[in-house]
């Protein structure tokens, strides 16, 4: 995602306000037990938390002691709050927290560690925890409708983090409610939406579609390439589209997935990028039992692809048919 070339190892991704240069650098003594580099974040954003043994301690003040540690670089401190963060233990019970979104300034913080023996630092590559505002939400808004193209009804929300809109401020389709915000957004202003991009979002969920055939009946191409989806099971939610393309490259799924989404969508005329070519015998069959039956020739398909596609599933498909008609 992030291929520029970098100086130093320790560097981090170049985002929105990353450094091109590691002309400053804050003249900090490593300790042996912060030889290691902070971990990068795949967003380019840092969580910094600030304990204190004195509760008396000032948070204004503790920022301008980090201030004149850290210059010449600049500290800008972004959703600034009292107390921890509650979604890791360890994140709990600090005097404050806030977040930056520049690594050379998170690495001199992770480096410096404690102020002196009664304030002390943590800082890791979790981010922050946005609230929903209606400001926020408006914001959403204009960015979904400026990569709608409502000639092509499709919807391309590539690197959506990354996005110019965001500069300063975190969002991330990876948040559960953040992702269905947008949904929400999307079923009101594009319903007849029929491609969706959602490429390069570091997705390990996708929950937030349930009802996706409700909100959406022209859905027809899905792409989640360069996600981190580990299971076919959270493409259920896609289940009862009638999917014509589908790429799930570069995800975590188990060798030879293929073949089952090929069985799950039948209507599929492409897959990661390549046109699938069905059976002939199948779509004979299918085409066939279609027109015997009444049913529909994309439910035939699947019914086959998912039994083998020969004479026993065939048999079993006029068994069942007919134990329907016995029953009607």
């Amino acid at each position: 995602m992030f291929c520029s070339r970098r100086r130093s190892s320790c560097e981090g991704p170049l985002c929105h306000s990353t450094p091109r240069s590691d002309k400053y650098r804050p003249q900090l003594e490593p300790t042996p037990s912060s030889a290691a580099n902070l971990p990068v974040s795949v967003y380019g954003w840092y969580r910094v938390l600030v304990f204190s043994s004195d509760r008396r301690q000032s948070i204004n003040r503790v920022l301008r002691r980090l201030r004149r540690i850290l210059w010449p670089l600049k500290l800008a401190p972004r959703y600034k709050h009292s107390g921890g963060e509650h979604d890791v233990a360890e994140d709990s019970g600090a005097l404050f927290t806030f977040y930056v979104d520049r690594y050379d300034t998170a690495s001199a913080l992770f480096r410096l560690r404690r102020l002196d023996d009664r304030v002390r630092l943590r800082v890791s590559d979790r981010v922050p925890q946005v609230r929903i505002s209606p400001s926020y939400r408006r914001r959403l808004r204009r960015v979904l409708l400026a990569r709608y193209d409502p000639n092509q009804r499709s919807l391309d929300l590539t690197l959506f983090h990354n996005d110019e809109a965001w500069r300063g401020e975190f969002c991330a389709l990876a948040q559960p409610h953040c992702l269905s915000t947008v949904i929400g957004i999307m079923e009101r202003e594009m319903p007849e939406l029929v491609r969706l991009t959602l490429d390069r979002n570091h997705l390990t969920q996708l929950w937030s579609f349930t009802g996706v055939e409700r909100r959406f009946p022209r859905l027809q191409c899905v792409s989640l390439r360069n996600n981190d989806i580990g299971s076919l099971g959270l493409l259920r939610v896609f289940q009862f589209l009638a999917l014509v393309e589908l790429n799930l490259e570069r995800n975590l799924l188990p060798a030879g997935y293929e073949r089952e989404v090929l069985s799950t969508w039948p209507s599929l005329e492409v897959l990661n990028e390549i046109q699938v070519t069905p059976d002939p015998r199948t779509l004979y069959l299918a085409e066939r039992m279609a027109q015997l039956t009444g049913a529909s020739p994309v439910y035939c398909r699947k019914f086959l692809m998912q039994n083998n596609g020969d004479d026993q599933a065939v048999r079993n498909f006029f068994r069942m048919y007919r134990r329907v008609c016995n029953v009607s």
